[in-house]
């Protein structure tokens, strides 16, 4: 379920408190991410040397996640988390891919894809995302994300889930 072969050893009751503490974080974030985002609470769910990408390559640290608005922020985003394939590379660290769809005021929905993400688990152990790439895999023409970004986007993965 969801495991690496060259996973190390985890026994299932750490493996299920794992994967509760990983999707705590992905579902706040899918609260957090909105038109009104608290920013400072949205970077609790990163590490502070996180990196984050965004459709085009960009690179950002988690002192600027603001930047994905890239200037236009919606007047209604919500972004709404679907399903979530979580993979255990150590006791310490998991990749993960989270499926969402977002609706703005624009467009409903707006635009789709997933999240692809490396959790690491930090000194006081706490799971936070290390690194999230965002793959968009479409969105509608008249909605926020294609004119904020334009035509680009991330064609769907159908293999390892960190490959771009």
């Amino acid at each position: 379920m969801g495991e690496t072969k060259n996973a190390v050893a985890m026994s299932k009751l750490d493996q299920v408190i794992a994967r509760s503490e990983i999707k705590a974080v992905i579902d706040r974030y899918g609260i957090l991410a909105r038109d009104d985002s608290p920013w400072d609470e949205v970077r609790k769910s990163f590490a502070t040397d996180a990196v984050y990408y965004i459709p085009g390559g960009k690179q950002l640290p988690p002192t600027r996640l603001e930047e994905v608005l890239q200037g236009g922020s919606a007047e209604y985003i919500r972004h709404h988390v679907t399903t979530c394939d979580i993979k255990f590379v150590s006791a310490t660290e998991a990749l993960v891919e989270t499926n969402f769809i977002a609706i703005t005021d624009t467009a409903w929905p707006d635009h789709w894809g997933c999240w692809k993400d490396t959790f690491k688990v930090q000194a006081d152990g706490d799971w936070k995302i290390q690194s999230r790439r965002i793959c968009v895999d479409n969105g509608v023409p008249q909605g926020w994300f294609m004119k904020n970004y334009g035509k680009w986007h991330q064609l769907p993965v159908h293999h390892d889930v960190h490959t771009l």
